[in-house]
């Protein structure tokens, strides 16, 4: 008997989220405090129980919805398959095969709906409103989970030797701070070590200086407070990076200015990219050398991905954000795509009422807009550019299949933006300055054409008067991307 197959999602679960929404949940913080008082180990083992837990169901309801969306795919397969047989002996002019009947082409197609809409929704495709079971004996599922915990001792190990290194270099007083605490509330005092989140962080240390209430002077409760700060990010930088780990990694880097440079960067920039995008790392390194940095300058290379993360990594999401969240947008002519650093629209789309949207992502940690170029000063370049790019998209489809007929909907979109590029010319040619914003934006409104804002992964909810006399609007996504603190991981 063959074996279901194994996905195994839980692996790509980073331990420093699964702990941070743990910390965050009311009731995974009470199932952590019973399991670490019922246990020799406290909450180090808990919390690496619990990774473990949420692993493997994890991995549980990954195979189940997997399983089931790949059975499906195979079905829909043999259904195509068998449809596409049927029409090519009915459009050939041929007999059916022997045994076949054309009302089976119709039972095809219901079946092939009923397989598509419940790979649309898996879980009513799986259970319809029947509780989604795991396993039919509970107690022996939860059985399963404690074995393999046991045998596998948790995926989660804790970074002690790293901890231990920083309380050692602590000042004394500091230390003498810990230790008090240590001695009275030691597992308070974890908790507000081990925190991944800042609410967490916040309501840990709030929990422990009210557990040390009157036992502790205010200089020892400030200076406790600065020490569990220093561990808990010692602890974090421990989780995130290990020695063999980073070891491995620098044994992958040739060039040895970049190397040095790893070794000694931050572990939440550079030696993540080091590890999850070597690629990326030494593109950039040349680039960053390439503009005058110095080999040895660690601290100008962090600044610099910094930089390059905020600007071109926070602009894709950006726009593919945008792209998934404008409902009105019925089609996208130029859709979102990784070459943010090109000037130019972000996107171009057709709404449900014909009109033509063109559309720059600002996604800026501020919450105003005075200049847009790409649809301001550089309008009707853009818009003349993606007109002929259209154009040319529409030859190429055509080259490869003549018989191709395109939407008239793209078609009378792409002339209006052709018409408007050429008015908006004439318009900054002749008349006078202070009445051109205002002529523009009317022969944007006659030729159905809109400018639109969006800040997907930023704050940007206003623009100037200026853009708006122009027509540019800003057009709200849902809701925005949650942004990482400016000067931190």
């Amino acid at each position: 008997m063959t074996p279901p197959r194994r996905f195994r999602a839980g692996r790509f679960l980073d331990s420093a989220a699964v702990h941070a929404a743990a910390d965050a949940n009311p009731r995974l913080r009470r199932f952590m405090r019973t399991v670490a008082g019922h246990s020799e180990a406290g909450e180090v083992r808990s919390r690496r129980l619990l990774e473990h837990l949420i692993r493997r169901i994890v991995d549980d309801v990954g195979d189940l919805h997997l399983g089931n969306a790949v059975s499906r795919l195979e079905r829909i397969a043999v259904l195509r398959e068998n449809i596409a047989s049927i029409l090519d002996h009915v459009l050939d002019g041929r007999p059916l095969p022997e045994g076949t009947q054309v009302a089976a082409l119709g039972e095809y197609f219901d079946q092939l709906r009923t397989e598509m809409r419940d790979l649309s929704r898996p879980r009513d495709g799986i259970v319809g409103d029947a509780p989604l079971r795991l396993a039919d004996d509970a107690a022996a599922y939860a059985e399963s989970l404690l074995r393999d915990f046991e045998a596998g001792g948790g995926r989660h190990v804790e970074p002690a030797a790293v901890v231990d290194d920083a309380f050692r270099a602590m000042p004394a007083n500091r230390k003498a701070a810990v230790r008090r605490a240590a001695e009275l509330e030691p597992q308070a005092l974890w908790r507000a070590v081990a925190s991944e989140t800042e609410g967490g962080k916040r309501a840990a240390v709030a929990d422990l200086e009210t557990r040390l209430g009157g036992r502790l002077t205010p200089d020892e409760l400030a200076r406790l407070r600065t020490a569990v700060d220093d561990l808990g990010r010692a602890r974090s930088r421990g989780l995130q990076m290990s020695e063999a780990r980073l070891a491995e990694i620098l044994a992958r880097i040739a060039d040895p200015d970049l190397r040095a440079v790893v070794a000694s960067g931050d572990v939440w920039l550079t030696q993540q990219l080091a590890a999850h995008n070597p690629e990326a790392l030494a593109t950039l390194w040349q680039r960053f050398r390439d503009r005058g940095g110095r080999a040895d300058d660690g601290p100008g290379f962090r600044s610099y991905l910094r930089h390059d993360m905020v600007t071109y990594g926070r602009g894709v999401l950006g726009e593919y954000s945008a792209a998934f969240s404008l409902s009105s947008i019925e089609l996208f002519l130029k859709g979102p795509d990784a070459n943010v650093k090109v000037a130019g629209t972000d996107l171009v789309g057709i709404g449900h009422d014909g009109w033509a949207w063109l559309i720059d992502d600002k996604s800026h940690r501020s919450t105003s807009v005075s200049g847009v170029s790409a649809l301001t000063e550089n309008l009707a370049t853009n818009l003349r550019r993606d007109a002929a790019d259209f154009r040319d998209g529409i030859a190429r489809l055509q080259r490869g299949d003549p018989g191709f007929t395109p939407d008239p909907r793209i078609l009378d979109a792409i002339s209006r933006m052709e018409d408007a590029a050429a008015e908006i010319d004439r318009i900054n040619r002749r008349g006078s300055a202070a009445t051109r914003p205002a002529r523009i934006s009317r022969a944007l409104e006659e030729r159905r054409l809109r400018l639109r804002v969006t800040s997907a992964a930023g704050e940007v909810r206003e623009i100037s008067q200026a853009l708006r006399d122009l027509g540019l609007a800003v057009e709200r996504t849902g809701t925005p991307v949650p942004l990482p603190p400016t000067g931190g991981r």
